[in-house]
C-alpha cells in the first residue's frame, strides 16, 4: 500500500507538471518565473516519490538510494516553500524577475548546508516549511471571498503536508526522504497545491495579455 502511494504520488505530480506547463506561454515573465518554480517543486516530488516507491518493491541498490537522499532532502526542504511563494507571488501579482528563484532555490541549499554545520537541521526544515505554509494560510485567508476554490486547496495543501509531522512528532514531509505509511497524506497535498498555482496563474494580472495592455496606458501616462 505504501509503494502504491508513492507511486500514485509520483505519477499525479508529473501529471501537474504538464498541467502547469501548458499555463506558461499565456503568463508573462515574471509569472511565468514563479511557474517554473512550482515545476521544480513538483518534478523533485514526483523523482522521490518514485524512487521510493521502487524501492518499497525491491528495485532499488546502493546508487539508487544514495540518489534518493539527495533528492529527497531537496524535496523536503524546497517543495512547500517553492509552492507557498509561487502561489503567494501569483495570488497578489509581485513582479519577481524570474532570476529571483534561482537565487532562492541557491539560498535554500546553501542555508541547508549551515543549518548542518551548525547542527540546527531540524529548526531550519521548520522553518523554510513554515514559511511555504504561512504563504498558504495568507493567500487562502486573502482569497476567502474573490475565489474560494483558491481559499480552499490552499487550506487542504497546508494541512495535508504539515499535519502528518504534528502528529506524529516527526519533521515536516519526511516521508519524502524515508519510506513511511504517512505517504498517504502527500497526495491530496501536494495535487491541492498544485492546483492552486494552476489557478492563481489565471488570474488577469499574470496574463501577457494585461501586462500588454498596462504597458502603453504606463507608459501614456507619464
Amino acid at each position: 500500500m505504501t509503494a502504491l502511494s508513492y507511486l500514485l504520488l509520483s505519477v499525479a505530480a508529473a501529471g501537474l507538471c504538464y498541467w502547469l506547463w501548458q499555463r506558461k506561454p499565456r503568463l508573462h515573465a515574471e509569472a511565468q518565473g514563479a511557474l517554473k518554480a512550482s515545476l521544480v517543486a513538483l518534478l523533485l516530488t514526483a523523482s522521490s516519490a518514485l524512487l521510493l516507491g521502487l524501492a518499497n518493491w525491491g528495485a532499488s541498490h546502493a546508487s539508487v538510494e544514495h540518489a534518493q537522499r539527495i533528492i529527497g532532502l531537496a524535496a523536503q526542504h524546497m517543495s512547500l516553500p517553492l509552492l507557498g511563494l509561487a502561489c503567494l507571488l501569483l495570488g497578489r501579482g509581485l513582479r519577481w524577475k524570474p532570476v529571483i528563484w534561482s537565487q532562492i532555490i541557491l539560498g535554500l541549499l546553501a542555508f541547508y548546508e549551515l543549518s548542518r554545520y551548525l547542527e540546527w537541521q531540524a529548526g531550519y526544515q521548520w522553518l523554510v516549511n513554515l514559511i511555504g505554509a504561512a504563504c498558504l494560510a495568507l493567500i487562502a485567508f486573502l482569497y476567502r471571498r474573490q475565489d474560494l476554490r483558491v481559499s480552499v486547496l490552499c487550506l487542504i495543501g497546508l494541512v495535508s503536508l504539515l499535519t502528518p509531522a504534528l502528529i506524529n512528532s516527526t519533521l515536516p514531509l519526511a516521508s519524502l526522504l524515508n519510506s513511511s505509511l504517512q505517504a498517504s497524506w502527500l497526495l491530496p497535498g501536494f495535487v491541492a497545491c498544485a492546483l492552486a498555482v494552476g489557478l492563481l496563474a489565471e488570474q488577469a494580472h499574470n496574463s501577457q495579455t494585461d501586462s500588454h495592455r498596462s504597458g502603453p496606458k504606463a507608459a501614456s501616462d507619464s
